[in-house]
């Protein structure tokens, strides 16, 4: 390019001294007969053979690998650049750049920037060259990547040629569930047993053996031994145990209050309804675990998402297949209509847990009310979620000026007398951070089952 330059300026020279005008169009010429030459050595991008391969699930804010394979005999040493459209709640976290993985560009190029290589020379000799993009989301639901666009520089250096591939992935970007695996390993651990679970015993019908005992006038002479009569010449019975599997039912507020966004540690970004479902998954899956049925509803002004309670491991994709994509709506709540739905549909007492938030002042007196309703037919917890900002300002810190301080001061009265008056409904209510609130819920569902 410099060499172009350099024979534009030449030629506004030739423009004012008849001496070299010969010698500019000499170079001219020559100019063109290289682009020409670059030209037909530089073979069409649409040639190639290119794949892209993402996954089909990621979790929120976790990172995701996008590949593209480059395959081609044509075009081997030239430099390749690749732009990629995304959604606008994806962002680059790292590309490849000549084959080496560096980090993203800063927010001059929300593209990402292209990804380069050179064809053929990043993997083995006739193998595929891979560019490799780290993204991750800011939003769950269905996230895409777009057309791709290919520009190969020719071996002169002169022109670059382009194609436009177009097509369209999507990535289901679901709750990240960041604590699970510690969770369902201490679930499957022996401390289990001290962090409520129950077992009941009976005499016959269960299905799964616990020990023998000596046989005693009553017992189901089915449930003898005849094998450990033989061993010990007096009659053995089997004794069973079961798990005793209980109902939950989790609620899940999406309405105006649940968009309140965290800005903090690994989560940041997160808004509370996202905290709400990764907990209430995280649960979920203990629960199953343990045996119970569980189900699952997200509501705002209405019931929009219901799955009634089963058990058995499919019930968990179920869940989570069913809440990944919702987000925080942009009206009120209303707890007394989704209490009333969710108790037409579910009539046998279970244990609800209710992720949501404390309402406005004047909506106190009503939220009240729908709990102390609901408490009627089930065992209700309401699982609030605090403004972790608000805390930390009154807590001391952040820093901030007094009038906001003082502001701050007056939300936090005004939360807990809001919370003194929800706990006179009959139900539990719980206040904890977002990023807490997966162990908060866990003790509360355990305190519950051992009632």
């Amino acid at each position: 390019m410099a060499l172009v330059g350099g024979l534009v300026l030449l030629s506004l020279v030739g423009v004012l001294a008849e001496s070299v005008q010969r010698l500019v169009w000499g170079l001219d010429v020559l100019l063109l007969v290289a682009c020409v030459v670059d030209f037909l050595r530089t073979p069409s991008p649409s040639r190639l053979d290119v794949a892209r391969s993402v996954p089909a699930r990621a979790g929120l804010t976790l990172e995701f690998e996008r590949v593209v394979e480059v395959r081609g005999m044509i075009g081997e040493g030239l430099p390749l650049e690749l732009r990629e459209e995304f959604s606008d709640h994806l962002e680059v976290v790292a590309r490849t750049h000549e084959g080496v993985m560096g980090a993203a560009p800063g927010d001059a190029d929300p593209t990402g920037g292209p990804d380069s290589c050179r064809l053929g020379r990043d993997g083995e000799r006739g193998g595929p060259s891979r560019l490799v993009r780290v993204y991750r989301s800011r939003r769950r639901g269905m996230q895409q990547v777009g057309a791709l666009r290919l520009r190969l520089t020719g071996p002169l250096g002169l022109l670059q040629r382009q194609a436009m591939l177009h097509g369209e992935q999507q990535v289901a970007i679901e709750p990240a569930l960041v604590d699970l695996d510690s969770i369902l390993a201490l679930a499957a651990s022996e401390r289990w047993q001290d962090l409520g679970m129950r077992r009941l015993r009976r005499r016959g019908g269960a299905s799964e053996f616990e020990s023998l005992r000596d046989y005693v006038a009553g017992d189901d002479p089915r449930l003898v031994d005849w094998k450990a009569f033989a061993r010990k010449g007096r009659p053995i019975v089997r004794e069973f145990q079961e798990e005793r599997g209980q109902e939950l039912l989790l609620l899940v507020d999406a309405g105006r209050r649940m968009g309140s966004v965290t800005r903090e540690g690994r989560t940041g970004g997160w808004t509370k309804l996202d905290h709400a479902l990764d907990s209430a998954l995280e649960l979920a899956a203990v629960a199953l675990q343990a045996g119970d049925r569980v189900g699952i509803a997200v509501f705002d002004s209405r019931l929009r998402v219901y799955v009634p309670p089963a058990r058995g491991r499919r019930q968990f994709s179920r869940l989570r297949e069913a809440v990944f994509g919702e987000l925080p709506a942009g009206v009120e709540t209303d707890l007394a209509r989704a209490l009333r739905e969710v108790s037409v549909l579910h009539r046998r007492r279970a244990n609800v847990i209710v992720i949501s938030d404390v309402a406005d002042p004047l909506s106190i007196p009503l939220q009240r009310a729908a709990l102390s309703a609901g408490s009627r037919r089930h065992k209700l917890i309401l699982a609030t979620l605090d403004d972790p900002a608000l805390r930390h300002v009154t807590e001391g810190r952040w820093e901030a000026r007094p009038a906001e301080r003082a502001a701050a001061f007056g939300l936090e009265e005004e939360r807990r007398q809001a919370l003194k008056g929800l706990r006179q409904s009959g139900a539990r209510v719980l206040d904890s951070a977002p990023a807490e609130s997966a162990g908060t819920l866990l003790r509360a569902w355990l305190e519950a089952r051992r009632a």
